[in-house]
């Protein structure tokens, strides 16, 4: 196998920044479309079961991204391209992502509704499932970054950084977007949110460019052999498995409401204004999981990884289970706020962790599994909540409280039991 290059370098605080900036993009999508633009859109063709149809089209919607993802950290993984490994898939993704987000525009333009309004849902579900094969084409190249040209002691940094960035982008999504939304302008929303990805994916590209080696030629393979090799790996890293399921477990928690939060506050706190609420408690969130990520990705590279990923569940299980037990408004958005900061710890060490014991030469195929955690969490997230939303009550968004704390609750135990500090230790030193 090709060695990877400049591993061992230490990189600047800038080309950090730079070559996390694809992950501003790829969350402003993430989070305008799952939690804004699509119960926007269904609203407007679904009049009954829209909470189903939803969670359906996320459920489908987000499968093909998990794919995606695998498939494209293998290819790039055997990449020899003259533009390096990962370059080619992280470009490609960001240019096709542009045109496949604003597909909607069709039906939301005045003068070509008339002709494709009757094909509404199936340009939303088009667009949707558009949207995750674009960023996720370029998601699963992104990861492998980590381990192939960031040095150990900076992977932290380099995380912590990619949080940031991955809120940022999600801040523009919360404050912007619904902004436009409010104001009738989903057609300017659906454009800024493609133009933003695209335009953050080449900055990305620019920067990586001359450290971004390729693959030997002797190493590339098909589409179809890749296909094949999805779920085989060479070396088989057991603690790494239970961090992504441990992970995946406590994001099933919280992306619990990532498609469904309009519609919650509608029936939570009806007399606030639904857009404004989800506004309120994004920016609240945000800004205290921006600071956690950044502090807790430093202080991880520091004192370790573990301790921090672990209490951060049981603190998140706690605030969960109390989210959904109070009718007070402002209660509600003090809980989310103390849950937000304890996310950063997850949201930002553990793609550190996964880099620190992820086979250098498989860098790619086990990023791309380290994406499972957040991917399937998403869909399983979108079908489970979404078929116990079919009637969209008090009642039943209590159960979605309760499950979701039982969900990070049992992420934390088999996070304790199975991934052992002596464990992490083992793999990094067999590693080295």
């Amino acid at each position: 196998m090709t060695d990877h290059s400049g591993t061992g370098i230490k990189r600047s605080v800038g080309f950090l920044f730079g070559m996390s900036m694809l992950m501003l993009g790829a969350n402003l999508v993430w989070t305008a479309y799952n939690s804004l633009l699509l119960p926007t859109l269904v609203e407007r063709v679904v009049t009954t079961s829209k909470g189903l149809v939803t969670g359906l089209i996320g459920f489908f919607g987000t499968l093909l991204a998990i794919t995606v993802s695998i498939l494209s950290g293998i290819l790039s993984d055997h990449s020899a391209s003259r533009w390096g490994r990962r370059t080619p898939a992280i470009l490609i993704g960001a240019l096709i992502g542009l045109p496949l987000i604003a597909l909607p525009t069709l039906f939301l333009a005045p003068t070509l509704q008339k002709a494709f309004l009757s094909f509404a849902l199936p340009i939303i579900v088009l667009s949707y499932c558009g949207m995750q094969f674009a960023t996720n084409v370029g998601n699963g190249a992104w990861w492998p970054l980590l381990v192939d040209v960031v040095p150990e002691k900076q992977r932290g940094l380099a995380s912590g950084i990619q949080g940031a960035l991955t809120l940022v982008g999600a801040t523009i999504a919360i404050v912007v977007v619904t902004i436009l939304i409010q104001n009738g302008q989903t057609i300017a929303a659906l454009w800024l949110v493609g133009g933003i990805f695209a335009l953050t994916g080449i900055v990305n590209v620019l920067v990586i460019r001359g450290k971004d080696t390729p693959a030997d030629r002797s190493e590339r393979i098909s589409l179809g052999q890749a296909v094949r090799d999805m779920f085989k790996v060479r070396t088989r890293v057991a603690v790494f498995f239970w961090v992504v399921f441990a992970v995946l477990l406590a994001y099933m928690g919280m992306n619990s409401l990532q498609f469904f939060a309009l519609y919650f506050f509608q029936v939570y706190f009806p007399t606030v204004n639904p857009e404004a609420a989800f506004r309120t408690m994004g920016g609240i969130s945000l800004v205290l999981t921006l600071l956690a990520s950044v502090g807790s990705g430093l202080l991880s590279d520091k004192i370790g990884r573990r301790p921090l990923i672990l209490w951060a569940m049981f603190l998140c299980a706690m605030t969960t289970l109390l989210m959904g037990l109070t009718s007070n408004y402002i209660l509600f958005l003090v809980l989310a706020g103390v849950r937000a900061a304890a996310t950063g710890p997850i949201m930002a060490i553990v793609p550190a962790l996964a880099s620190d014991l992820a086979p250098k030469d498989e860098a790619g195929q086990y990023m791309a599994y380290n994406n499972l955690s957040t991917g399937l969490s998403g869909a399983l997230a979108g079908l489970i909540f979404g078929v116990i939303l079919v009637t969209l009550t008090r009642t039943t968004f209590m159960a979605l409280f309760i499950i979701s704390a039982f969900l990070f609750l049992l992420g934390g135990i088999v996070f304790a039991v199975k991934v052992s500090q002596k464990e992490i230790d083992a793999r990094i030193r067999a590693i080295k």
